[in-house]
């Protein structure tokens, strides 16, 4: 399997918004080959440079709103850069890490949707239900991609 990359951010000292955090940690307990986890705050440009081993990035963060578990994939690159640090996007991360590091990656950002964002440091009863449907979701895909080029790699010997 190619490497993969999965970052969750977030804040998580109030509550919901280190979901992403949440899910990264969890994928990581399961040990998947070939795949690396980091975890962040916030995410900053300098991520990008870490883009360059690896052919899929998934990033993971809490939304105010929206579904309650969204996945976008083939993001297209941001209109204008941000203003600040705090406003790096895995969009901008992708176009950083294309455009001065020449990495060419397929980036999926899955969201899920957080119902409180006071501080705390434990999840909602319900968003801790859609982050284990979501570690779920990234490993079932990652197992699926695992076991298609292992029968891929069998047929060509």
């Amino acid at each position: 399997m190619r490497k993969a990359l999965v970052i969750g951010y977030g804040n998580t000292l109030r509550s919901d918004d280190g979901v992403g955090v949440w899910i990264a940690d969890h994928l990581a307990d399961l040990h998947l080959p070939d795949v690396d986890v980091k975890t962040c705050h916030q995410l900053s440009p300098e991520l990008a440079a870490d883009f360059g081993p690896y052919d899929t990035v998934i990033i993971v963060d809490a939304s105010a709103d929206g579904e309650p578990i969204s996945v976008r994939k083939n993001i297209p690159p941001p209109e204008h850069f941000p203003s600040s640090n705090h406003n790096v996007t895995p969009e901008l991360l992708q176009q950083i890490a294309n455009e001065m590091f020449a990495f060419q990656i397929n980036l999926s950002v899955y969201t899920v949707r957080g119902e409180t964002f006071e501080f705390g440091t434990t999840l909602s009863p319900n968003v801790k239900e859609r982050a284990t449907k979501t570690v779920d979701l990234i490993a079932a895909f990652f197992q699926q991609t695992h076991q298609k080029e292992m029968n891929t790699s069998f047929k060509l010997n």
